[in-house]
């Protein structure tokens, strides 16, 4: 911070000298005139009036009205001065002389109140001003040295007016002691520096007053510009009035430098009054030099003390690291490259669960807690070849017939004279593999059936189609869509809908061959493969078989509803490849839907008019942004340990004059295809990073984060870094205030590229999120890889909470982020029952039509200046409400949901 606030006074200073410069040229050609001193007094009455103009931002801070009264006394001192002066009257002590002494006081109080603000502790505040001290005694004995003395001396003039001049030069002494006590406490700000800047401009001018009366004019410009940098500092300081003053550590060498330097003072002194010929003061220079010895004795002794202080806090460290050591869950060992231990093993033998006597060496642990020593062995050789590199593994082990896992972070620090071995830090990750193991099952598994999910069932199909070509066989694809499903949800509510889903389930279980595959694509949406048919009247059979099954009626608790299902059959050909199989069965689904409902309808290529409306939707989309068709609408994210919105995520939305509103999921990928998802994506960033900045000046918005979706075609395009760095840079919303979501599914494209792409847009400062987790192709062992900050559980295990009982598969996501110091948000939130699970589990924050639908921009403004006068029906009148049964359609910048 503190370089950064020294960067921003860089200009500052410049514009200052270029004022003062100008103020120079401009005075002394009027110096001496009426003029002048009508320029004299308007500049520093100027100063005085803008003081108290910006003290109105910063009300209530003491500093700022001391240092403005002090600025006010020392102008009304410059009015009367002249007002006596153009009546013919210029005493050497006047009652102009009361306002000017009575600025320094009230200065120097506003300096001692803002050196106080600082909070620094009291031992620090008690060094600071025995700093003070000693640049106040060699400054006044410097002071004296060039005016005090010899005004004091002189006889010409009276007792009081010779008091009344030393004043000055004591009084300036005393403030430059005070600025050195600010700036040397680790006050660094631009009010410390404007402080600092007009004091020494006083200062200056005070000494040149004394020495050379005959150069008013140069003197003006010192108190003008003085005056000018005071009222400056006032406004730095209105301008903190509700944050903590930047202040940053005191650097005591340099302050004990000072302390040491100024012993040189009187030394100094007498040395030039010696070869100068000059009245020697040896009083003076005693006493001064006596004090000095005394302050910086007693600041020595207390830097002892704190020397001692710290040894004794770093041995209660010490112990108190030993006694969190010895209840830890974990444990740390050291051997030599060897593999003899070090270092007491007996906090692993009690982890690993082991009887035996752990003097008998590390390899002998391992082989009687049932770990595979050649295994162990592998990845000790690795840490020794990595050079000082962390090297992490995961070792399983069996005990009793049951598999463990150990997980083991190893470096080399056989070259630290500190350490000398290699450092073994382990700890049992056994709860953390089998969430991962039950992940994997649920990332290939729908979570309500238990069927196979969209992305298993593309496996399959896939693996089919291999099968058949090399054997000639063929295979169908049955699309199933249940016929009144929303009904049935809007009736009888969400978890009737789920409980009917899974009844549906189990009836079409019943009609599926064994070595086909029954899936759940999503929302009310089946797919049946038909590996080997004979011919189309055998896959027309499976349809018809689905339909029988469906016909019964269902009863859901005390109620009896009935559901149909429109069936799309496509069967394979010898160009047909994954997509299109699956493509064919759901335009032939969308023909049996067309056709009256309730019916099977076999795939023909003349239903390819979809090919033909894909086409209109590409011409439509081309000249969608350009002709602002495009919009954001943003959902808010609440915490939940109160339900305060502390983000957002913004959403695209397309509305094409001649298609209408047109879902994400259809748009973004012809985007992606036409290859204008960069063009989109990089305006979205735009658009989004605008809107949050802009949000975040508001009052209560202050630590607003905005989220932004990132495809992976975006993912892999080199120009994704630039278009972020752009878009901070223009809206200036702050790196760590944009979260980019990605899914697995654009991480294991290209897992190498998709990790340096990652550590790109860390190395910006973004945050980065993992969307729909556990629902892709990909391992939960990209965790490790790929380094993001917040965890995102994906709407359909949000869905598996329905009763008192929080669903082990989320838990054991809330578990897993937690242990990776992750943050987790939770989507799809629509119950109130999933809120107060997900809270009681700690999870973290939420989105979901629960709290608040997508907003307009203008809504979620609105929602931000009036956090309490939004509400879930307010939004919901604003946009569409989400199907019920489903999930609310979501996209971001550059993928569809």
């Amino acid at each position: 911070m503190e370089h950064g606030a020294t960067r921003r006074q860089l200009p500052a200073c410049a514009g200052w000298a270029v004022a003062a410069s100008v103020l120079l040229i401009v005075y002394r050609e009027v110096a001496g005139t009426l003029g002048g001193e009508l320029l004299y007094l308007l500049v520093v009455w100027a100063a005085t009036a803008m003081a108290w103009w910006w003290l109105r931002e910063g009300a209530g801070r003491l500093a700022g009205v001391l240092i403005a009264a002090g600025l006010t006394m020392s102008s009304l001192g410059d009015l009367l001065w002249m007002i006596l002066k153009w009546l013919g009257n210029e005493p050497d002590v006047s009652v102009a002389d009361v306002p000017y002494l009575a600025g320094y006081v009230a200065l120097g109080l506003g300096l001692t109140v803002l050196a106080r603000v600082a909070r620094q502790p009291g031992r620090q505040r008690i060094d600071g001003w025995i700093d003070a001290a000693v640049v106040f005694v060699a400054a006044l004995l410097l002071m004296w040295h060039l005016s005090i003395a010899e005004t004091v001396a002189d006889a010409s003039v009276s007792l009081g007016t010779r008091v009344v001049w030393a004043m000055y030069p004591a009084l300036d002494a005393a403030l430059i002691a005070l600025v050195f006590r600010l700036v040397g406490g680790g006050r660094r700000d631009g009010s410390a520096v404007a402080l600092a800047a007009g004091s020494m401009c006083w200062l200056v001018s005070d000494l040149g007053f004394l020495v050379r009366p005959d150069a008013s004019g140069l003197l003006d410009v010192g108190w003008m510009l003085g005056a000018a940098f005071l009222a400056s500092a006032v406004r730095d300081i209105g301008r903190r009035r509700s944050a903590t003053a930047a202040v940053a550590p005191g650097d005591g060498i340099g302050r004990l430098a000072v302390s040491l330097a100024a012993l040189l003072v009187p030394g100094t002194l007498e040395l030039f009054n010696h070869l100068g010929d000059r009245p020697e003061s040896p009083l003076a220079l005693y006493t001064a030099h006596f004090a000095l010895v005394v302050l910086v004795f007693a600041r020595t002794v207390r830097l002892l003390q704190a020397e001692g202080r710290a040894r004794d806090m770093v041995r209660s460290q010490a112990r108190h690291s030993a006694a969190l050591a010895a209840h830890s869950s974990d444990a740390v060992v050291v051997v030599d490259r060897s593999g003899r231990l070090r270092s007491d093993a007996t906090r692993l033998a009690g982890l690993l669960g082991s009887a035996h006597d752990v003097d008998g060496g590390l390899a002998e642990l391992m082989t009687s807690t049932g770990l595979r020593l050649e295994e162990a062995r592998v990845v000790f050789e690795r840490a020794l070849a990595a050079g000082g590199s962390v090297v992490s593994a995961e070792l399983p082990r069996r005990v009793d017939g049951q598999e463990l896992w150990l997980g083991v972070r190893l470096v080399d620090l056989t070259d630290d004279p500190d350490v000398r071995g290699v450092v073994i830090h382990a700890t049992d990750i056994t709860e953390r593999k089998r969430a991962e193991q039950t992940l994997a099952h649920q990332a290939f598994h729908d979570g309500l059936t238990g069927l196979a999910n969209r992305a298993l069932f593309a496996d399959r199909v896939e693996q089919a189609l291999r099968h058949n070509a090399r054997r000639g066989d063929t295979a169908a694809v049955v699309f199933i869509d249940l016929d009144g499903f929303k009904e049935v949800n809007d009736a009888l509510g969400h978890q009737a809908g789920d409980v009917l889903l899974q009844q549906v389930a189990g009836r079409l279980q019943a009609t599926v061959r064994t070595g086909d595959t029954l899936a759940r694509l999503g929302g009310d949406e089946f797919a049946i493969l038909v590996e080997q048919i004979i011919g189309p009247d055998e896959a027309r059979a499976a349809g018809d078989r689905v339909l029988a099954a469906l016909g019964g009626p269902v009863r859901i608790g005390n109620q009896v509803v009935s559901v149909s299902g429109s069936v799309g059959v496509s069967i394979s050909d010898g160009d047909a490849t994954r997509d299109s199989l699956v493509r064919d069965a759901d335009i032939a689904m969308y023909a049996a839907k067309s056709a009256g409902r309730g019916r099977v309808v076999v795939f023909d290529p003349s239903m390819r008019a979809a090919v033909v409306e894909r086409r209109e939707l590409e011409r439509e989309l081309q000249g969608a942004l350009a002709g602002g068709q495009l919009r954001l609408v943003y959902q808010p994210v609440v915490e939940l340990d109160g339900s305060t919105v502390v983000g957002f995520e913004a959403l695209l939305r397309w509305t094409s004059p001649s298609l209408g509103p047109v879902p994400p999921d259809r748009f973004v990928p012809v985007a992606e295809d036409l290859d204008l998802i960069g063009e989109i994506g990089a305006w979205v960033l735009r658009e989004a990073c605008t809107a949050a900045a802009r949000w975040r000046r508001l009052p209560g918005g202050r630590d607003l984060t905005m989220a932004v979706n990132v495809s992976a075609v975006q993912l892999a395009s080199p120009d994704l870094v630039g278009q972020i760095a752009e878009a901070l840079a223009g809206s200036g919303l702050p790196a760590s205030a944009l979260v980019l979501e990605v899914t697995e599914t654009a991480l294991v494209r290209d897992p190498d590229a998709a990790a340096e792409r990652l550590a790109a847009l860390r190395a910006l400062g973004v945050r980065l999120a993992l969307d729909d987790f556990g629902t892709g192709y990909s391992s939960l062992s990209y965790l490790r890889q790929f380094t993001v900050d917040v965890l995102k559980i994906d709407r359909s295990f949000i869905a598996t909470i329905q009763g008192a009982h929080l669903p082990p598969i989320v838990r054991g996501l809330i578990d897993l982020g937690r242990t990776l110091d992750l943050e987790i948000v939770a989507e799809g939130v629509e119950l109130e029952v999933q809120r107060d699970q997900l809270r009681a589990a700690r999870c973290d924050l939420a989105q979901g039509y629960l709290f608040d639908a997508p907003l307009e921009a203008g809504a979620a403004e609105r929602l931000v200046l009036h956090p309490a006068g939004a509400s879930l029906a307010d939004t919901a009148r604003r946009l569409p409400a989400p199907r019920v049964g489903a999930t609310p359609g979501r996209a971001g910048s550059v993928r569809p949901s």
